[in-house]
């Protein structure tokens, strides 16, 4: 009986060899393990097929900011200046808060290439106290089409 138990569990470790051998040997040809293979569909803020748009990129200065320690019913706003380092304009379609205490602005016309602009991110600390971390997602025709910005710090 324990012979049969080591044939088998040899038989099976030599079958996944086997397998796993033959997989690999076939990939180029059946494309089982898809590598950098750019997707047909965008889900960006807009869902368009990859080759009826067009991408370009996005250089943001920082995507950090701690605005150290405020009093509890400031407004914190900051800017966060980024520039369009692509060949195509930049469109920002929209900017998504954490919290409903989050707001971005930013503009709705395209940002040319080689320009420069900003997103104001203001933060309204009432009823908020403690340490901080909010943020901001931001959708624009990048890729990645999503880029996240973050507010850190103290209200007391």
């Amino acid at each position: 009986m324990k012979n049969l138990l080591k044939k088998t569990w040899f038989q099976m470790i030599l079958g996944g060899i086997i397998i796993g051998v033959i997989l690999i040997v076939a990939d180029p040809k059946l494309n089982f393990f898809k590598r950098d293979k750019k997707p047909e569909r965008y889900n960006g803020a807009i869902e368009v097929n990859s080759n009826e748009t067009y991408f370009t990129k996005m250089e943001l200065k920082e995507t950090k900011f701690d605005f150290g320690k405020v009093k509890e019913g400031d407004t914190v706003m900051h800017e966060f200046k980024l520039k369009n380092t692509g060949d195509e304009p930049l469109m920002i379609y929209k900017a998504v808060g954490s919290c409903d205490c989050v707001v971005a602005l930013f503009t709705t016309d395209a940002i040319m290439p080689g320009t420069e602009d900003t997103i104001k991110v203001y933060f309204k600390t009432l009823g908020r106290k403690g340490e901080q971390l909010r943020t901001v997602n931001i959708h624009t025709n990048t890729d990645p089409a999503v880029t996240m910005l973050t507010l850190t710090g103290t209200v007391e």
